[in-house]
């Protein structure tokens, strides 16, 4: 089974999306790897939950994860997040000579098999185990380094029957091949990667059909992101994406989520377009230049060496 890294921020009794994939699906405790920060108050139910679930704990620096963040806004008096680990899963990786692993946040509700948009039922071990594995195949293929999996609510709020989506989300894919540490800044950093990864040229995207994520709404659980959301409001995490590139992307205001304020992309303004006709940038290694992706900030002092 491919390897699922969980960032999480104080929710050691509640590690939703660990209990959904061991106790519900069925899935290999081995292959969970929950990743919290030196700093955390509840270690210790973390390991105490973690061995029962039979899956994995990792501890990283939460400093040492300080310095490979551009936090692009004011750093919060809760700058404490789950989205602080992501960074630190290659390290992790590299260590246990995985070379391929899915990045999952800690709020899944469930999995649901929705092909182009319609609801059958909800997701079962079977159906994990062809779609990651397709995905990995088909990123291993074509040379990709990011890729993801819908989601409901955000991908589905309007049936849509695309195969392919320009958004990675909750679910995404790395083959670390092809990207090192792709994720920046502390909030939005999902988005932050794939813009960044889309704005340099490469290839990347989510399967519009098949297999999406349900999870639970933002800032509605505690631990995790929701100190960070209320206290700003979610102000920083939808200025985060137009701060990084005010050329392709806004901010404003989403009827639908009651007037908050969020970010909306300018896909046509997103791509490079210099050069028509049949060329394709789909695999992450056809300009020597392009591998390995980064989007760490890029410091000149004695850290970067």
């Amino acid at each position: 089974m491919i390897d699922i890294f969980i960032p999480s921020y104080q929710r050691s009794n509640n590690i939703k999306t660990a209990k959904y994939f061991v106790e519900k699906i069925g899935y290999n405790a081995k292959n969970i790897h929950v990743v919290i920060d030196d700093e955390a108050d509840d270690i210790e139910q973390y390991t105490e939950e973690c061995e029962r679930l039979g899956c994995n704990l990792h501890i990283f620096n939460m400093q040492e994860s300080i310095k490979r963040y551009d936090y692009v806004h004011r750093v919060s008096t809760l700058r404490r997040s789950a989205g602080q680990g992501r960074n630190m899963f290659y390290d992790i990786a590299k260590q246990l000579n995985i070379d391929f692993y899915i990045v999952i946040d800690d709020d899944t509700r469930q999995y649901e098999v929705k092909p182009f948009a319609v609801y059958m039922r909800g997701a079962i071990l079977e159906d994990f185990e062809m779609v990651f594995e397709g995905v990995k195949e088909f990123m291993q293929r074509q040379k990709i380094g990011v890729f993801g999996l819908s989601q409901t609510g955000d991908m589905f709020a309007v049936p849509d029957n695309k195969m392919f989506r320009k958004k990675v989300m909750n679910t995404t894919f790395c083959n670390i091949k092809y990207i090192y540490r792709g994720e920046k800044s502390a909030l939005d950093s999902d988005t932050s990667l794939f813009v960044n990864v889309m704005n340099e040229g490469l290839f990347t995207g989510s399967l519009g059909t098949g297999l999406a994520l349900n999870p639970t709404s933002s800032a509605t659980q505690k631990g995790g992101l929701t100190p960070t959301y209320n206290e700003n409001r979610l102000l920083s995490k939808a200025l985060v994406i137009p701060i990084q590139f005010p050329s392709l992307c806004h901010a404003e205001r989403q009827k639908k989520n009651g007037g908050r304020l969020h970010h909306r992309i300018k896909y046509k303004h997103l791509f490079p377009c210099i050069i028509k006709g049949k060329r394709s940038n789909i695999a992450w290694n056809t300009y020597p230049e392009d591998t390995p992706f980064t989007n760490e900030p890029k410091r000149k002092n004695n850290e970067q060496k």
